[in-house]
């Protein structure tokens, strides 16, 4: 019986692209090696653990070879699922680069198989909650007129919420945090933004002064008082349009909750 060969790589595209790389690169055959983004909570026997560090140039190889190979719409697929939650991630895309290699841009039209259609599904859960919070992510204005957003996505989403607020606040300098990941996005007024990894905020105020004194949160205030119709409240319409997980840093919210009868 022959070894098996599990890779462990970063949670992350880099990482999981290295990690393809390496079990490629190793010819001891794609049925024997798998690819996690963490280990097991289940050893097996008869298998190799390998630990994969993150490099940019083999993970740039893979994603070239995927727009070469397949297509540049493959590619965006794969790497909307290698941000999402799901733990077989990085073994899924590997397999269905297996196959897409193997058929073309044909393969994204193979939806009876399993490694496509989890593909697609995990592509699917991202771009839903990613359309969630650019409707739902609010902002806070700190002492030093810095707008202050927070989340806490499943998916590891921050460089398209990033992306979509440059085009939306061009002019504001603003910092979105993920207070899961620990990654805070930054953005200079009509500059570029960048993204920060491992970045633990440290307000110099409570939270609380800030909101007590910040105009947005204000404004959402009346907006909820002044929309508000007491006999028509629906609460369970409310939470099939906005799930609790999605309210946890809102300001109207918040309030409005403070001042339920």
């Amino acid at each position: 019986m022959k070894e098996k060969h599990l890779y462990i790589c970063e949670n992350s595209t880099t990482g999981i692209f290295t990690g393809i790389y390496d079990a490629w690169a190793s010819r001891y055959g794609h049925e024997n090696n798998r690819i996690l983004v963490e280990e097991p909570e289940n050893y097996e026997f008869f298998t190799k653990m390998i630990y994969v560090e993150p490099d940019w140039e083999k993970a740039e190889k893979v994603k070239r070879s995927i727009r070469q190979k397949i297509s540049n719409d493959a590619y965006i697929t794969v790497y909307h699922a290698s941000i999402s939650q799901d733990k077989e991630k990085a073994d899924v895309i590997y397999r269905f680069l297996i196959l897409g290699f193997a058929m073309g841009k044909g393969v994204m039209e193979y939806l009876s198989n399993p490694y496509v259609s989890h593909l697609y599904k995990m592509e699917l859960n991202t771009k839903n909650e990613l359309f969630h919070y650019e409707g739902f992510l609010r902002f806070v204005k700190m002492g030093n007129q810095i707008l202050f957003g927070r989340f806490r996505p499943k998916n590891d989403i921050i460089f398209f919420i990033a992306d979509h607020f440059a085009d939306r606040l061009p002019g504001e300098n603003w910092l979105i945090y993920d207070e899961g990941r620990k990654k805070a996005a930054v953005h200079k007024a009509y500059g570029r933004w960048f993204v920060l990894e491992k970045y633990e905020i440290n307000l110099e105020k409570d939270m609380n002064q800030l909101e007590e004194e910040d105009e947005f949160l204000n404004l959402w205030k009346h907006f909820v008082d002044s929309i508000a119709i007491r006999e028509r409240t629906n609460e369970k319409l409310q939470l099939n349009m906005m799930p609790n997980r999605f309210r946890e840093f809102m300001p109207e919210v918040e309030y409005k909750e403070k001042n339920k009868k």
